[in-house]
């Protein structure tokens, strides 16, 4: 005899089929690509970092408290890829991981004036990430006088973007001021980084030279706040910028005014599955108006066969807010699915693309002969998908009739993955 499953097992089990199967396994195989992505960025690309006091000023303005302060980003491809983790603290401890010397792969040595961050090499520092400005180089003897950095008796002249720094000589035994060579001759691969408030900056007078491998990269940008925007590169000059910014632009008005991306999964072959980008003319059925889900004017019905993205309007409990389907039934026409076969005023048709099978959504449109159920109202439309796809399990037959104010607009072309780049060609077949 069965026993019957109490609703503490039924809901088990329904966990269990969410997470390894279906949506839920896609869902947690994205966020751990997502996370995993970001951790890769982060760790050898670039990152975003904040400016934690007023040692950089007026370069850079610092402050601890939350959105205050300057926030600019890092490029860590630069100078090469350093060890994952190395030099960190671990948290709640004065222990630092320390497991490797250099880098993993070596770019570009940091230059004269580079403004950089980097690892505290100062025991016990209260930020442990800080940001400076490259000042002594490799090799060269350091020492501050009168205002000034002398490299090897010679004072440096400062860049023409960088502000008036008058560089203090605090007393004692510091970095670049006393003129034995434990403090005035920078070691191989070792740099003196110095902030530009040097009356108020703890910098590389008081901790030291610090090593190549403990700077994480040069600070490219001020990001926010955006009227303090500012390129510390010199990109932004160049004619490459300019072309990043055009297509950006380019890419945004096409976005928000004419069209957008829409991504569907398809079969690849038995048990395997794709995924295909589609571009979608959003002017098709009408001009649309910015950031609202109104038109300028009602444009035109679809056409039979067109594969149009439209908005579901949630009918069905789990449904998603958007879909993209090929338009089966036109206003007024009478569907019906049989046998596999679509049937429109009785007559069978075929849309290229659209295979009607044995697996289908359930629901009740275009399968009774009720007039509720069979019979398109006028501006609306019957969207089905392919059948035998437990992925895309969302159409007309669950949906209803599709009315024209929901429809965003018709795909025209598939653009990614290239292999598969093609127009699209609507073709209809009445037998």
């Amino acid at each position: 005899m069965d026993r019957k499953k109490s609703p503490e097992m039924t809901d088990e089990a329904g966990i269990m089929n969410w997470l390894f199967g279906g949506a839920g396994f896609e869902w947690i195989k994205s966020l751990v690509i997502a996370v995993g992505l970001a951790l890769i960025i982060r760790w050898i690309v670039a990152e975003p970092f904040r400016i934690p006091s007023s040692s950089m000023e007026p370069t850079l303005h610092g402050d601890p408290r939350m959105m205050r302060g300057d926030r600019v980003f890092v490029n860590k491809l630069v100078y090469g890829t350093r060890f994952p983790l190395n030099g960190v603290r671990i948290p709640f401890t004065k222990t630092r991981i320390h497991y490797a010397d250099g880098r993993i792969w070596r770019n570009h040595d940091p230059e004269r004036w580079d403004i950089v961050v980097f690892k505290s090499v100062e025991p016990g520092a209260i930020h442990t990430t800080l940001v400076k400005r490259v000042v002594g180089m490799p090799g060269e003897r350091i020492h501050i006088q009168d205002g000034k950095v002398f490299a090897n008796g010679k004072p440096l002249e400062l860049p023409p973007d960088m502000p008036p720094v008058h560089y203090t000589a605090p007393w004692g035994n510091c970095y670049g001021v006393a003129t034995d060579d434990a403090h005035s001759l920078v070691p191989p691969d070792h740099y003196l980084l110095l902030g530009d408030n040097s009356a108020q900056s703890r910098d590389g007078r008081f901790f030291g030279w610090v090593p190549n491998e403990r700077i994480l990269g040069r600070v490219s940008c001020i990001w926010w706040p955006i009227p303090r925007w500012r390129d510390f590169t010199g990109f932004s000059d160049t004619t490459w910028w300019r072309i990043v910014v055009g297509f950006t632009g380019l890419l945004f008005v096409y976005r928000i005014f004419f069209g957008r991306s829409w991504s569907i999964h398809v079969m690849r072959g038995e048990n395997r599955y794709g995924v295909d980008h589609f571009l979608i003319n959003r002017w098709a059925y009408g001009i649309p108006i910015p950031f609202t889900r109104y038109r300028v004017y009602k444009g035109r019905m679809p056409n039979r066969g067109d594969r149009v993205l439209y908005r579901t309007g949630k009918p069905v409990a789990g449904s998603p807010d958007m879909a993209l389907g090929f338009v089966a039934g036109l206003p007024g026409e009478r569907v019906m699915i049989e046998n596999g076969r679509l049937l429109v005023n009785g007559q069978p048709v075929e849309i290229q693309g659209l295979v009607l099978g044995e697996i289908a959504p359930p629901g009740p449109y275009a399968r009774s002969k009720s007039k509720e159920h069979s019979l398109v109202p006028e501006n609306c439309v019957f969207i089905l998908t392919a059948d035998g796809h437990p992925r895309e399990p969302w159409d007309g037959r669950r949906l209803g009739w599709t009315p024209h104010t929901q429809l965003i607009g018709r795909a025209f072309a598939i653009w990614w993955p290239p292999r598969r780049w093609r127009r699209l060609r609507r073709e209809v077949v009445n037998k």
